[in-house]
Parts: structure tokens; sequence; C-alpha cells
């Protein structure tokens, strides 16, 4: 039995705390929830709702992906990868794209900007994100010093992908730029860390003593949705090995049980 797996994982594991959420998509069919109305920290994962935002303003023919944005100098972080020394205007497309599959801050930073916070919560509660709010910039140590920080849960995660799987939000070519963009993810040392025969969309997340990685694959023509969070990891770096290990045995998993079911003759 996968909890019984997990169980014995998550007991090793006792000065952690664990979020797991898996879940078939096409059936919308719960297999594992540990906590997943947990409200955590959320890092970076709060980049994958910002970017549903920014495309629901291109729905709505407010902008395009090739609408460009004008930035300032004090808009490129020191962490900066992406930003090209004196060019100061960038597509939104671009933009997007780095935010999440370099998880570049100074991007997130800029579309944060240009959308705000307001819109960005409203948007969030619209599309159901009960557990998701947005009250800093990224990497504004000084915000986090004064009590505000950003938040979100696995349930809210899963919304979010299930949203872009069953194109139902935005439009149809809007949910696969979305998707495209999530399968380009280049950090991939947590879910996708032991396992090289599936493909994975998704978002990674961390700071200090937490780390989380949430997003879908596809297994027998079917998506699933995999999300794991842990804080209060005793190291600082955070434990993405246990996220990778736990990972791991749900997809070991997954795989035996559609053997099974076509071995006597049904589908999953």
């Amino acid at each position: 039995d996968i909890y019984n797996i997990i169980y014995k994982i998550i007991e090793e594991k006792s000065f952690e705390k664990i979020n797991i959420l898996l879940k078939n998509i096409t059936k919308d069919k719960t297999l594992v929830n540990y906590k997943d109305k947990t409200v955590f920290i959320s890092a970076s994962l709060i980049k994958v709702p910002i970017m549903l935002c920014t495309l629901n303003e291109i729905c709505d023919n407010k902008i395009s992906l090739n609408s460009k944005l004008n930035i300032n100098s004090k808009d490129i972080l020191n962490d900066n990868k992406c930003f090209t020394s004196g060019i100061y205007e960038y597509k939104v497309e671009d933009l997007l794209t780095w935010m999440i599959t370099e998880s570049d801050n100074s991007s997130t930073n800029v579309l944060i900007k240009f959308l705000g916070l307001d819109k960005l919560n409203k948007y969030f509660k619209k599309i159901g994100l009960i557990d998701t709010k947005l009250e800093r910039n990224m990497l504004d140590d000084e915000a986090i010093k004064q009590g505000y920080n950003n938040y979100t849960s696995l349930n809210d995660m899963y919304l979010c992908f299930k949203y872009i799987v069953n194109n139902s939000i935005l439009d149809n070519k809007l949910c696969k730029f979305a998707l495209s963009i999530l399968y380009k993810q280049k950090i991939n040392n947590q879910i996708p860390r032991y396992i090289d025969d599936i493909s994975f969309a998704h978002k990674t997340g961390g700071l200090d003593f937490l780390n989380s990685d949430v997003g879908v694959f596809k297994l027998n023509n079917q998506f699933y949705f995999l999300g794991i969070s842990v804080y209060d990891t005793p190291l600082k770096e955070g434990d993405r090995k246990v996220v990778g290990e736990i990972s791991k045995l749900i997809c070991d998993y997954l795989k035996k049980i559609i053997i099974k079911e076509y071995s006597y003759g049904t589908k999953m």
C-alpha cells in the first residue's frame, strides 16, 4: 500500500513537516492526501499563479506575449542570470519563461510590479486559490523581517495544474503555452531527482529550512499531479533528497498498478 510506504519515510523524518498530494487529474481522484490543505510559505511556487494571472491579462487582450515591459537597473536583483547588461526592455514571453524555467526572481518582480499585488491576490481568489497569498516581492528580506511573506497549499497548487491540463482556464493556446514552459523546467533536483523515464511539468520552491516541488506527469495517457513540501528541516538547505525519494516510490508504485490493471484486462 502506497500510504504505508510513505508513512514509513515520514516516520523516519519525524523531525520534518511534510505535505504530500497525489491525484489522478484525468479522473479527479485523490490517491494520496497528507495534509494537502496545510498552508505553508510558498517560496517560488507562487510563480505558478503569477504566471496564470499574467496569461489572464493576455487572454483579456490587455497585453500579448510579445508585449515589452520596461524595467530599470533597480529591478535586476543580485542573483540575476537572465537579464543582459544595458538592456531594459523585455518581452512578456521571455519574463514568463525565465520566471518558471530558471525560477528567475528579477523576472518575477517585474511581473509583480506590472500587475500589482492587489490584482494578483484578487485573481488568486477568483480562481479558487483560498490559501495562496502574495505579500512581498522575491528576495525582499526586509519585508520578511516585518512579517510579510507569500503562502500557498498543495491543494491550491493542484487547482493551478488541473486548470492548465484540462484547459479550463484562459484559453487552449495559453494553457498549452503554460504547460510547455513548465515542461522546460531546468531545476530538477526534487521530484525528478531519481526518475529518468518520466517527463515532469513542474515548479520548485525553496528557502532556508524548506523546499517544495509541484507538477504533473503522464502515465498510461492519464495526467497525475504530485506535490510535496517539506519545511522546518534540520538543515538550512532543506531536504530535496526526501522529495526525490518519495517521488520515486510513488511513480514506481503507479507503474506497478498500471501493469497489474492491464494484466487483468482493465485500464486504470
